[in-house]
C-alpha cells in the first residue's frame, strides 16, 4: 500500500485553508474573540506595556474582517467613520503645515482607535452585554487585590499613594481604570442575579476596588466618579440628549473649576502639601496652555509638543489639550462627535449597557477635567473609560440590528445576544 507523500509546501496550504475554514466560521470567530477580549482586558488591568493588549486589538480586528462583522460596522454608524475622517485627514495637514508638535505616528493612533472599534464590534458579537460587564469588573477587582499587596510588600507605608497594576503604572491613570470595573459593578448590580454567593462576590470585589481607588489619592478620578454614578442613574432612567451633555459639560466644568479654586481651597482645608493636599499646580499650567492656543488657534502645536518643564509637561485637562494640540476647529468636532453619540446612547435598549456608557462618559469628561490631556493618543488606560465604552454602545448597536435582520430571515439568535 503506497504510503501518502506530503510536500512542506502543500501542508502549509492545508493548514492555510484549515484557519481560514475556522475564522469565517461564527462559532470559531465568537469564540477567538471572546478570548482576545479577555486577554484584552486582562492584560490592560495587570500589565504595564502595551504590546499585548495592542495585538489582541489586531486580533479582533482580523477576526471582524474575516467573519463580516466588520462590513456592517462600516455600514452603520456613518457618522463615526466620517468623524474619524476628518481627525486623519486634520492630523495629516498638520504634519504637512509643519505643526511643532505633529508627527505621522499621530496618525496611526487613529487609525488604531477605528481598529478598536472594529474589534469591539466583533466582541458584541460574540459576548453578552452582562459577560463584558462581568468580565471588566472582575479583571479590575483581582488588579485592585494584586495592587494592594505589592504595595504592601515594596512599601508598606499607609500614607503612600497607590500606584495600581496595569497600562498605566500612575495613581492618575490607574485610578481612572478602577473607576471603569466600578462602573461595571454598579451596572451589573441594575439587574444583578438572584443569589446572595454572587451578591457577596459583587460586595467584596466592589469594596476592594474602592479600597484600591481611595488608596491612590487621585482627587479628580475619585470626585468625577462620585458624580458620575448618581447622575447616570438620573440620566438613564429620565435624561435624553441634551441632558447627557449638560451632564458632560457640567461636571467638566466643576473639576476644571476646583482646578482653578486650589489656593482657596488649601487655605480653608489644609495645613501644608502632603497626600490630599499636594500642589496640581493646574492653575500655572492652563496659563500656558491659553498662551500656545492663542499661538495656534486653527491648526494647534500638534499633540507631541511639550512644555519645557520636567515636572509638568501636557495641558493636564482634555478640552484644552484637544484645543492646544489640534486646533479650535477640531475640538469643535469633538464635541460635534460626543453630541451624536449621546443621541445613540439615549436610545440604546439595553439598560445595563446604556447605564455603563452613560456613567462613562461623564465620568471621563469629570477626569478630563484636571487630566487626559490628548484623547486621541495611543494606546492607554483612556481607552477603558473612554474609548471602550463609547464604542461598544456603537457596536452592540450595529450587533443587534444585524441579530433582527438575521432573525427576520428565520436565522438563528446568536447574533442578538446584546
Amino acid at each position: 500500500m503506497p504510503l501518502p507523500m506530503f510536500s512542506v509546501s502543500s501542508r502549509q496550504t492545508y493548514a492555510a485553508v484549515w484557519l481560514r475554514k475556522q475564522l469565517v466560521d461564527p462559532n470559531w470567530s465568537s469564540s477567538i474573540g471572546a478570548a482576545a477580549f479577555v486577554v484584552f482586558v486582562a492584560s490592560t488591568f495587570l500589565v504595564r506595556g502595551h504590546a499585548v493588549p495592542v495585538a489582541m486589538i489586531v486580533v479582533m480586528t482580523l477576526v471582524a474582517l474575516s467573519s463580516g462583522v466588520a462590513q456592517g460596522a462600516f455600514r452603520r454608524n456613518a457618522w463615526l467613520w466620517l468623524f474619524g475622517i476628518f481627525f486623519s485627514a486634520w492630523t495629516l495637514l498638520g504634519t504637512v503645515a509643519g505643526g511643532p508638535g505633529y508627527n505621522i505616528s499621530d496618525f496611526f493612533n487613529l487609525v488604531l482607535l477605528g481598529a478598536f472599534f472594529l474589534s469591539l464590534s466583533q466582541v458584541s458579537r460574540a459576548l453578552s452585554t452582562r459577560q463584558i460587564l462581568c468580565i471588566i469588573a472582575v479583571a479590575g477587582g483581582i488588579s485592585a487585590l494584586a495592587s494592594i499587596v505589592l504595595h504592601f510588600v515594596s512599601s508598606g507605608d499607609l500614607f503612600d499613594r497607590l500606584s495600581p497594576l496595569g497600562r498605566g503604572r500612575n495613581p492618575i491613570p490607574g485610578a481612572g481604570g478602577l473607576a471603569v470595573a466600578l462602573i461595571a459593578f454598579a451596572a451589573l448590580w441594575l439587574e444583578r442575579a438572584p443569589g446572595r454567593r454572587i451578591e457577596a462576590l459583587h460586595v467584596a470585589l466592589a469594596f476592594m476596588l474602592l479600597v484600591a481607588l481611595a488608596w491612590t489619592q487621585s482627587r479628580a478620578p475619585i470626585l468625577s466618579l462620585c458624580l458620575a454614578l448618581p447622575l447616570a442613574w438620573w440620566l438613564e432612567k429620565r435624561g435624553g440628549t441634551t441632558a447627557v451633555l449638560v451632564a458632560c459639560g457640567g461636571v467638566w466644568l466643576f473639576i476644571t473649576g476646583l482646578g482653578l479654586l486650589e489656593p482657596v481651597i488649601k487655605a480653608m482645608v489644609c495645613k501644608g502639601d502632603a497626600n490630599w493636599c499636594r500642589p496640581a499646580l493646574r492653575t500655572e499650567i492652563w496659563g500656558w496652555v491659553r498662551d500656545q492656543i492663542l499661538l495656534h488657534p486653527a491648526l494647534g502645536t500638534g499633540p507631541s509638543f511639550r512644555f519645557q518643564k520636567v515636572w509638568m509637561s501636557h495641558p493636564h485637562n482634555g478640552i484644552f489639550g484637544i484645543a492646544m494640540y489640534y486646533g479650535l476647529p477640531a475640538l469643535v468636532a469633538f464635541g460635534a462627535m460626543i453630541g451624536f453619540y449621546a443621541r445613540e446612547l439615549t436610545r440604546l435598549g439595553d439598560r445595563s449597557l446604556r447605564y455603563f456608557g452613560l456613567a462613562s462618559i461623564v465620568f471621563s469628561f469629570g477626569y478630563m477635567g484636571t487630566d487626559l490631556s490628548n484623547p486621541f493618543a495611543f494606546f492607554n488606560m483612556h481607552y477603558l473609560f473612554l474609548w471602550l465604552p463609547c464604542l461598544l454602545v456603537l457596536a452592540s448597536k450595529e450587533a443587534g440590528a444585524r441579530g433582527e435582520e438575521k432573525a427576520a430571515l428565520g436565522g438563528s439568535d446568536e447574533l442578538r445576544r446584546i
